[in-house]
C-alpha cells in the first residue's frame, strides 16, 4: 500500500512541494514494471513530472501541518546558531547532511545558518561566496513553497514569514 495517495501535496527532497498525480505501474526501458508515484511540481506550469519508486517513498514528506511549522519557526527564531565556517568541502558536506534528512526543521536550520552568514558578510562589506549563496537559494525556495502551501498564502508572505526567524 503506498503512503501517498492521488492528490496529496508532498515535499520531495530539494525539488519543493509537489502533488502527487497518481500511483500505479509503470515500466522504463527494458525494466519490469513496478510501482511509481507520478509528481508534478506544485508551483510550476511546466509538464515537468517525476517519477518515484513508491519503495523509494522515504524521499517524500508530507507538508509540515500549520501548528507544527508555527512551533518550528518559533523554535529556530529562538535558538542560537553558530555561523558556518571553515573550509568549502566541510561546509559543502555539513549543507547536503542537513538537506538529506528531508525535515522541515533541519531545512530551518541550514536556512538560519545561512542567513546569519550572509548577514555577517555583508556587514563586512563582503559578498556571500557562490556555494553559499547556492545552497541558501535553495532551501529558501523549498521552504518558502512549503510554508505558502501550508499557511495558504502567496510565496511572497511565505517569504516574509520565512524572513523573521533571521531577525
Amino acid at each position: 500500500m503506498s503512503r501517498f495517495q492521488a492528490g496529496a501535496l508532498v515535499v520531495y527532497g530539494n525539488l519543493g512541494v509537489h502533488e502527487v498525480e497518481g500511483v500505479g505501474l509503470r515500466r522504463f526501458c527494458d525494466a519490469s514494471a513496478r510501482e511509481y508515484y507520478t509528481l508534478r511540481p506544485y508551483f510550476s506550469d511546466s509538464h515537468d513530472r517525476s517519477y518515484i519508486p513508491t519503495e523509494k517513498e522515504a524521499a517524500l514528506r508530507p507538508v509540515t501541518p500549520a501548528q507544527q511549522a508555527e512551533a518550528d519557526l518559533a523554535r529556530i527564531k529562538a535558538e542560537k546558531l553558530p555561523i558556518p565556517a571553515g573550509v568549502q568541502t566541510a561546509l559543502a558536506e555539513h549543507y547536503q547532511a542537513l538537506l538529506h534528512t528531508n525535515d522541515f526543521y533541519q531545512y530551518l536550520t541550514l536556512f538560519k545558518e545561512l542567513g546569519q552568514k550572509q548577514t555577517q558578510q555583508q556587514s563586512r562589506g563582503r559578498k556571500i561566496n557562490a556555494m553559499d549563496a547556492y545552497f541558501y537559494q535553495m532551501v529558501e525556495r523549498v521552504l518558502r513553497e512549503e510554508l505558502a502551501v501550508t499557511f495558504g498564502e502567496s510565496q511572497q508572505e511565505a517569504g516574509r514569514r520565512l524572513l523573521e526567524v533571521l531577525r
